[in-house]
């Protein structure tokens, strides 16, 4: 049994532009036809119906309806990365990357946080903290040495492999340094 390697071309019709739409404009466009109506008839029917100015704020909808995750924006949320020993705060207001000497390239909505580390404990990129378009808390770490781990009540989670979900206010271990978090 043979198949087609890709799907066939749509049917006659199918798009707006296609003869069978509109044959009358189809006819008189093509040389050594005959034209099937007089040209002010058809210059009358390519002028816009509405007399209305054009209004700017409008959106030519084309019928494609996305789904309302896509549409969401992000909500605005902020967090404060405090490190009582060093005095450091990293402010957290979009996807952050945190290490001792961080890449310089992060994706567009991003930002790169250089920490403080007197004991030489963070790796060079340690750990990222980012948050969803729920608002919902994510941390990863990057296969660093020291680990890196969310502590809150008397429990401490040790962050590997794939990104945790976690809640402000907790405290975050990034090598042997503490940071509380809390959302402004």
């Amino acid at each position: 049994m043979s198949f087609l390697p890709y799907p066939p071309p749509p049917e006659p019709g199918w798009y707006d532009d296609d003869a069978t739409v509109m044959p009358s404009f189809v006819d008189s466009a093509m040389p050594g036809t005959v034209q099937s109506q007089p040209m002010e008839q058809v210059s009358m029917l390519l002028e816009p119906i509405n007399d209305e100015p054009a209004n700017d704020d409008e959106i030519d909808w084309d019928g494609t309806v996305l789904s309302s995750a896509f549409t969401m924006k992000q909500p605005e949320l902020e967090y404060t990365l405090y490190n009582e020993q060093t005095g450091q705060e990293v402010i957290i207001d979009m996807g952050v990357l945190l290490g001792r000497k961080p890449s310089v390239e992060v994706p567009e909505g991003a930002k790169s946080v250089k920490l403080e580390d007197p004991t030489r404990t963070i790796s060079r990129n340690h750990a990222a903290i980012s948050f969803d378009q729920d608002g919902t808390l994510w941390i990863e770490d990057y296969g660093s040495l020291n680990g890196t781990y969310i502590i809150q009540g008397n429990e401490e989670t040790k962050v590997e492999h794939e990104p945790i979900k976690f809640e402000a206010p907790c405290t975050v271990r990034i090598g042997d340094q503490f940071f509380t978090l809390e959302q402004r």
